[in-house]
């Protein structure tokens, strides 16, 4: 199964990819099950790609 993905920040596409997870690896999962696979995917994509740094300037 190939899921593509975009990361969009203030509504314009910063980085796209293709995310693949094996068809044998869903094997006979519900419909549900498949779901929350293909989130856990795209929120491991999100973390790896994803970083926010910040520090204060006045108090």
């Amino acid at each position: 199964m190939r899921i593509q993905i975009q990361l969009a920040i203030d509504g314009e596409t910063k980085k796209t990819d293709v995310l693949e997870i094996a068809e044998y690896k869903l094997g006979e999962m519900t419909d549900e099950e498949i779901e929350q696979a293909i989130e856990v995917k795209i929120r491991t994509w999100v973390d790896r790609m994803v970083q926010v740094e910040w520090e204060v300037l006045d108090e």
